[in-house]
């Protein structure tokens, strides 16, 4: 083994309850499409259950009847909706589907409207969604459980199109009183009660990612991503180091290779400009990430085969990594490998 991934459950729940906090007096869900932001939905789910979690939202049907299996009391969301090919399994699995036009709350008439339903009303953002006007016709012959939108710029809390959203969406709630109400993501569940709603359906935030794009992170890191020194190299100034010989060594160095690449979902981008620690200590990746194997500059540090690096945890961080990479944290966690020892550390 020379990669392995540990994943703080206690680091979860702690940040799941950052989520309840704010969301009072309303409760939080919580996100775990495309397999707990690649941390495993199981596990994530169970340890959430455990905090005190209800509810819970995935991305499609297949997700949610993967999670009901972990999750038998637990309500499930499906983003996706209703599609002819899942009904079946939404039945089944007794999972909410979240109807998003007229189609899909047709079918689910037809499954049989006494089913809860939830539906989602496009406020602004253009993505899924019923137009505003067409809602409150929309749920006729249904039972609905929950009335949701989704602000397109959440983590810019003074952006201007989170007013008009809201704005929008109280109109659509005038029409439909005492329907619970499910507005916020991470984001907006921590810019006030207003904008989580009934029910928060926190996200990013949960797996450590910070949810604003200007401001300190109020949650705690849960991955740490480690790779193993397999040996220490005496590079002579003027020698390059990896494929493309993209980097030469100004001076003497001692590089660290490590065993862990792109195939355990370091970016690549991270060649020659990310970081990665060595029992705290920050060192430069130098060269191109390989698809197995990373090169650290550990000049002075004394490090040896054997020893553990970290690309990814309490002192590089999940949106560190995401800037140097050019992306977002969401990519980083969802595209860990599998291939790396997983390691659950209990709540």
């Amino acid at each position: 083994m020379s990669a392995r991934l540990r994943i703080d459950l206690g680091a979860l729940t702690a940040n799941y309850r950052v989520f309840q906090r704010a969301a009072a007096p309303g409760s939080a869900a919580a996100v775990v499409k495309a397999d707990g932001y690649g941390l495993g939905a199981p596990q994530v789910g169970v340890a959430l259950r455990q905090a005190g979690c209800r509810d819970f939202f995935v991305a499609t049907a297949a997700e949610g009847v993967r999670l009901r299996s972990a999750l038998p009391d637990a309500r499930i969301f499906v983003f996706e909706g209703a599609l002819d090919d899942t009904v079946a399994a939404l039945t089944a699995a007794a999972l909410v589907p979240v109807l998003n036009h007229p189609a899909q709350a047709e079918l689910w008439r037809r499954a049989g409207g006494d089913r809860p339903c939830a539906l989602h009303v496009d406020t602004g953002m253009h993505r899924l969604g019923f137009p505003p006007d067409t809602a409150a016709e929309a749920f006729a012959g249904l039972r609905p459980a929950l009335l949701m939108t989704h602000l397109a710029c959440a983590d810019e809390p003074d952006h201007p199109l989170n007013r008009r959203q809201l704005e929008v969406f109280a109109a659509v709630r005038a029409r439909l009183p005492g329907l619970p109400v499910s507005i916020g993501n991470s984001a907006a569940t921590l810019s006030g009660p207003e904008r989580a709603g009934d029910l928060a359906r926190p996200g990013i935030g949960l797996y450590g990612g910070n949810p604003f794009l200007a401001a300190e992170s109020p949650v705690a890191p849960v991955v740490t991503l480690e790779g193993r020194i397999l040996q220490v190299r005496r590079v002579a100034a003027g020698e390059s180091v990896g494929y493309g010989a993209s980097y030469t060594a100004r001076s003497a160095a001692e590089v660290a290779i490590v065993g862990l690449g792109y195939g355990d979902g370091l970016p690549r981008l991270l060649s020659n400009r990310g970081e990665a620690a060595l029992a705290g200590r920050r060192c430069p990746i130098v060269g191109r990430v390989s698809m197995d194997l990373t090169a650290v500059d550990v000049t002075g540090l004394g490090a040896a085969p054997g020893d553990w690096v970290e690309f990814l945890g309490a002192t590089v961080t999940v949106d560190e990594v995401a800037g140097w990479a050019e992306t977002i944290p969401y990519e980083v966690l969802t595209g860990l490998g599998q291939r790396p020892l997983r390691r659950y550390q209990a709540a």
